[in-house]
Protein backbone atom coordinates (compact mmCIF):
# COMPACT_ATOMS: atom_id res chain seq x y z
CA UNK A 1 0.00 0.00 0.00
CA UNK A 2 3.00 2.24 1.18
CA UNK A 3 4.46 1.54 -2.10
CA UNK A 4 1.20 2.40 -4.40
CA UNK A 5 0.81 5.54 -2.76
CA UNK A 6 4.76 6.92 -2.99
CA UNK A 7 4.30 5.75 -7.00
CA UNK A 8 1.13 7.66 -6.90
CA UNK A 9 2.82 10.81 -5.50
CA UNK A 10 5.66 10.56 -7.40
CA UNK A 11 3.54 10.34 -10.97
CA UNK A 12 1.14 13.26 -9.63
CA UNK A 13 4.59 15.61 -9.32
CA UNK A 14 6.21 14.71 -12.14
CA UNK A 15 3.12 15.83 -14.44
CA UNK A 16 2.49 18.91 -12.15
CA UNK A 17 6.96 19.60 -13.08
CA UNK A 18 5.96 19.32 -16.84
CA UNK A 19 3.19 21.03 -16.69
CA UNK A 20 4.92 23.74 -14.69
CA UNK A 21 7.96 23.51 -17.75
CA UNK A 22 5.34 23.51 -20.69
CA UNK A 23 3.64 27.13 -18.69
CA UNK A 24 7.04 28.19 -18.33
CA UNK A 25 8.07 27.78 -21.84
CA UNK A 26 5.02 29.58 -23.49
CA UNK A 27 5.69 32.56 -21.13
CA UNK A 28 9.35 32.77 -22.41
CA UNK A 29 7.42 32.53 -26.17
CA UNK A 30 4.94 35.12 -25.20
CA UNK A 31 7.41 37.47 -24.18
CA UNK A 32 9.50 37.41 -27.21
CA UNK A 33 6.72 37.34 -29.65
CA UNK A 34 5.83 40.46 -27.69
CA UNK A 35 9.34 42.06 -27.88
CA UNK A 36 9.04 41.36 -31.41
CA UNK A 37 5.67 42.77 -32.17
CA UNK A 38 6.94 46.55 -29.86
CA UNK A 39 10.28 46.55 -32.15
CA UNK A 40 8.28 45.80 -35.57
CA UNK A 41 5.70 48.87 -34.16
CA UNK A 42 9.00 50.94 -33.41
CA UNK A 43 10.40 50.57 -37.03
CA UNK A 44 6.67 50.96 -38.31
CA UNK A 45 6.74 53.95 -36.39
CA UNK A 46 9.99 55.55 -36.81
CA UNK A 47 9.50 55.34 -41.31
CA UNK A 48 5.94 56.65 -40.93
CA UNK A 49 7.29 59.68 -38.96
CA UNK A 50 10.35 60.03 -41.42
CA UNK A 51 7.68 60.03 -44.20
CA UNK A 52 5.39 62.49 -42.85
CA UNK A 53 8.42 64.77 -41.69
CA UNK A 54 10.61 64.52 -44.83
CA UNK A 55 8.49 67.08 -46.86
CA UNK A 56 8.29 69.72 -43.93
CA UNK A 57 12.07 69.57 -43.85
CA UNK A 58 12.06 70.13 -47.46
CA UNK A 59 9.47 73.19 -47.22
CA UNK A 60 11.29 74.93 -44.43
CA UNK A 61 14.67 74.38 -46.37
CA UNK A 62 13.02 75.53 -49.79
CA UNK A 63 11.64 79.15 -47.62
CA UNK A 64 15.15 79.22 -45.83
CA UNK A 65 16.94 79.69 -49.22
CA UNK A 66 14.06 81.30 -50.65
CA UNK A 67 14.47 84.30 -47.84
CA UNK A 68 19.17 84.41 -48.53
CA UNK A 69 17.67 84.91 -52.14
CA UNK A 70 15.40 87.75 -51.31
CA UNK A 71 18.37 89.13 -48.85
CA UNK A 72 20.87 88.74 -52.22
CA UNK A 73 18.34 90.20 -54.55
CA UNK A 74 17.74 93.62 -51.91
CA UNK A 75 21.71 93.89 -51.54
CA UNK A 76 22.19 93.62 -55.72
CA UNK A 77 19.31 96.66 -56.21
CA UNK A 78 20.82 98.29 -53.87
CA UNK A 79 24.40 98.15 -55.48
CA UNK A 80 23.37 98.71 -58.04
CA UNK A 81 21.52 102.14 -57.57
CA UNK A 82 24.68 103.50 -55.08
CA UNK A 83 26.74 103.09 -58.48
CA UNK A 84 24.16 106.45 -59.84
CA UNK A 85 24.46 108.07 -56.20
CA UNK A 86 27.50 110.63 -56.27
CA UNK A 87 27.42 111.79 -52.58
CA UNK A 88 26.75 108.45 -50.65
CA UNK A 89 26.40 111.03 -47.20
CA UNK A 90 22.89 111.82 -48.51
CA UNK A 91 21.97 107.96 -48.31
CA UNK A 92 23.89 107.96 -44.99
CA UNK A 93 21.69 110.55 -43.71
CA UNK A 94 18.73 109.13 -45.09
CA UNK A 95 18.22 112.06 -47.60
CA UNK A 96 18.29 109.91 -50.42
CA UNK A 97 16.60 106.39 -50.59
CA UNK A 98 16.00 103.67 -53.36
CA UNK A 99 14.31 104.53 -56.69
CA UNK A 100 13.18 100.55 -57.06
CA UNK A 101 12.29 99.69 -53.86
CA UNK A 102 9.74 101.20 -51.34
CA UNK A 103 10.68 103.93 -49.38
CA UNK A 104 8.93 104.23 -46.38
CA UNK A 105 10.23 103.96 -43.33
CA UNK A 106 7.14 103.64 -41.10
CA UNK A 107 5.46 101.31 -43.66
CA UNK A 108 3.72 98.16 -41.67
CA UNK A 109 4.28 94.69 -43.71
CA UNK A 110 2.20 91.87 -44.14
CA UNK A 111 5.23 89.38 -44.70
CA UNK A 112 4.64 86.18 -46.22
CA UNK A 113 4.35 83.76 -43.13
CA UNK A 114 1.36 85.65 -42.17
CA UNK A 115 2.79 88.08 -39.52
CA UNK A 116 3.30 91.76 -39.80
CA UNK A 117 6.48 94.09 -39.12
CA UNK A 118 6.87 97.74 -38.67
CA UNK A 119 9.94 98.93 -40.46
CA UNK A 120 10.66 101.36 -38.17
CA UNK A 121 10.63 98.61 -35.36
CA UNK A 122 12.91 96.68 -37.25
CA UNK A 123 15.28 99.55 -37.84
CA UNK A 124 15.59 99.95 -34.08
CA UNK A 125 16.10 95.87 -33.55
CA UNK A 126 19.09 96.31 -36.05
CA UNK A 127 20.74 99.39 -34.38
CA UNK A 128 20.34 98.66 -30.64
CA UNK A 129 18.53 95.11 -30.48
CA UNK A 130 14.69 95.89 -29.50
CA UNK A 131 12.22 97.46 -31.43
CA UNK A 132 11.34 100.83 -28.91
CA UNK A 133 13.31 103.92 -30.47
CA UNK A 134 17.09 103.64 -29.88
CA UNK A 135 19.09 106.42 -27.77
CA UNK A 136 22.16 107.71 -28.59
CA UNK A 137 24.29 105.98 -25.68
CA UNK A 138 22.54 102.23 -27.06
CA UNK A 139 23.68 103.62 -30.64
CA UNK A 140 26.97 104.20 -29.73
CA UNK A 141 27.45 101.54 -26.84
CA UNK A 142 30.08 98.67 -27.69
CA UNK A 143 28.22 95.26 -27.72
CA UNK A 144 29.32 91.84 -29.18
CA UNK A 145 27.03 92.27 -32.40
CA UNK A 146 28.46 96.02 -32.80
CA UNK A 147 32.00 96.50 -31.21
CA UNK A 148 32.53 99.87 -32.68
CA UNK A 149 31.34 102.22 -30.56
CA UNK A 150 31.03 105.94 -32.23
CA UNK A 151 31.53 104.26 -34.80
CA UNK A 152 28.59 101.56 -34.67
CA UNK A 153 26.60 101.95 -38.38
CA UNK A 154 23.46 103.83 -37.57
CA UNK A 155 21.11 101.54 -39.96
CA UNK A 156 19.01 103.84 -42.41
CA UNK A 157 16.33 102.48 -44.47
CA UNK A 158 16.81 102.50 -48.34
CA UNK A 159 14.04 100.45 -49.39
CA UNK A 160 11.84 97.39 -48.71
CA UNK A 161 9.80 95.16 -50.94
CA UNK A 162 7.81 92.26 -51.58
CA UNK A 163 9.81 90.66 -54.73
CA UNK A 164 7.75 87.78 -55.52
CA UNK A 165 5.22 90.84 -56.45
CA UNK A 166 8.08 93.05 -58.31
CA UNK A 167 8.25 90.64 -61.03
CA UNK A 168 5.95 89.34 -63.81
CA UNK A 169 3.73 86.30 -62.57
CA UNK A 170 5.14 83.66 -64.74
CA UNK A 171 8.16 84.00 -63.23
CA UNK A 172 7.92 85.11 -59.89
CA UNK A 173 9.88 83.61 -56.96
CA UNK A 174 7.97 82.31 -53.93
CA UNK A 175 6.57 84.44 -51.63
CA UNK A 176 9.45 86.89 -49.81
CA UNK A 177 10.01 90.15 -48.73
CA UNK A 178 13.49 92.23 -48.28
CA UNK A 179 14.61 95.04 -46.25
CA UNK A 180 17.61 96.74 -47.38
CA UNK A 181 19.65 99.40 -44.78
CA UNK A 182 22.75 101.45 -45.23
CA UNK A 183 25.50 102.26 -42.61
CA UNK A 184 28.75 103.92 -42.72
CA UNK A 185 31.77 101.49 -42.49
CA UNK A 186 32.77 101.05 -39.15
CA UNK A 187 36.42 100.77 -40.00
CA UNK A 188 36.17 104.79 -40.11
CA UNK A 189 37.51 106.90 -36.89
CA UNK A 190 35.95 109.39 -37.03
CA UNK A 191 32.85 109.07 -34.44
CA UNK A 192 30.18 110.21 -37.36
CA UNK A 193 28.81 107.55 -38.82
CA UNK A 194 26.24 109.55 -40.47
CA UNK A 195 28.94 110.75 -43.15
CA UNK A 196 31.71 109.36 -45.07
CA UNK A 197 35.36 110.23 -44.50
CA UNK A 198 36.82 112.46 -46.51
CA UNK A 199 40.12 112.80 -48.32
CA UNK A 200 42.93 114.36 -45.94
CA UNK A 201 44.39 117.28 -47.36
CA UNK A 202 46.89 116.11 -48.82
CA UNK A 203 44.47 113.70 -50.86
CA UNK A 204 45.34 110.46 -49.04
CA UNK A 205 42.19 108.05 -48.26
CA UNK A 206 41.61 107.69 -45.04
CA UNK A 207 40.85 104.19 -44.02
CA UNK A 208 36.87 103.77 -44.37
CA UNK A 209 36.67 106.85 -46.87
CA UNK A 210 34.25 105.61 -50.20
CA UNK A 211 33.02 102.61 -48.50
CA UNK A 212 29.48 101.71 -47.58
CA UNK A 213 27.80 98.77 -45.53
CA UNK A 214 24.35 97.22 -46.87
CA UNK A 215 22.62 95.23 -44.39
CA UNK A 216 19.32 93.00 -46.22
CA UNK A 217 17.18 91.28 -44.21
CA UNK A 218 14.67 88.01 -46.18
CA UNK A 219 11.23 87.13 -44.80
CA UNK A 220 9.93 84.18 -46.24
CA UNK A 221 7.06 81.59 -45.48
CA UNK A 222 7.12 78.76 -41.95
CA UNK A 223 8.76 82.30 -40.22
CA UNK A 224 12.28 81.64 -42.72
CA UNK A 225 14.40 84.84 -42.07
CA UNK A 226 17.88 85.55 -42.95
CA UNK A 227 20.26 88.77 -42.28
CA UNK A 228 23.12 89.21 -45.00
CA UNK A 229 25.48 92.47 -45.00
CA UNK A 230 28.12 93.19 -47.59
CA UNK A 231 31.13 96.03 -47.51
CA UNK A 232 30.67 97.78 -50.75
CA UNK A 233 33.71 100.25 -52.16
CA UNK A 234 33.91 102.55 -54.62
CA UNK A 235 36.94 104.42 -56.60
CA UNK A 236 38.37 107.43 -55.38
CA UNK A 237 37.75 108.97 -58.42
CA UNK A 238 33.89 106.99 -58.60
CA UNK A 239 34.30 106.65 -62.28
CA UNK A 240 33.82 102.32 -61.76
CA UNK A 241 31.07 100.54 -59.75
CA UNK A 242 30.99 99.63 -56.68
CA UNK A 243 32.94 96.40 -55.54
CA UNK A 244 31.72 94.26 -52.83
CA UNK A 245 34.47 93.62 -50.34
CA UNK A 246 33.34 91.79 -47.29
CA UNK A 247 29.85 89.49 -47.34
CA UNK A 248 28.60 88.26 -43.98
CA UNK A 249 25.80 86.44 -43.30
CA UNK A 250 24.48 87.35 -39.46
CA UNK A 251 22.93 83.82 -37.53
Amino acid sequence: MWLRDRCADDNTRGGQTGETDRNAQSGAALIAVLAILMLVSVVGLGLALTTSLEPAIASAHEASLSSAYAAEAGLAIAIHELNGIADWNLVLSGQVRSAILQSSTDARLLLPDGTQADVRSLTNVANCGHTAVCTNAELDAFTTDRPWGPNNPRWQVFGHRRLDQFVSTDSAPPPCEVIVWVGDDPAELDGDPLRDSQPAADGTRRPGAGVIVVRAEGFGIRAAHRVVTVTVSRSPAGDQPPQVVAWREIR
